[in-house]
């Protein structure tokens, strides 16, 4: 098996995201407050199957 040299460049893009494509270092209250709700209407579903 025959090795092939890999350009380091092209090796560097492949592991690191475009500088384009940042996330937010932390997630937003209104993100925070929707999660939370659907969490505990998802927890609520639990709460009717119990009783079955």
């Amino acid at each position: 098996m025959r090795h092939t040299p890999v350009d380091a460049t092209a090796h560097d893009r492949l592991d690191s995201p475009p500088a384009r494509a940042g996330a937010p270092a932390e997630p937003s209250a209104d993100l925070l407050e929707r999660a939370l709700d659907g969490w505990e209407r998802f927890l609520d579903g639990f709460e009717g199957a119990a009783g079955e």
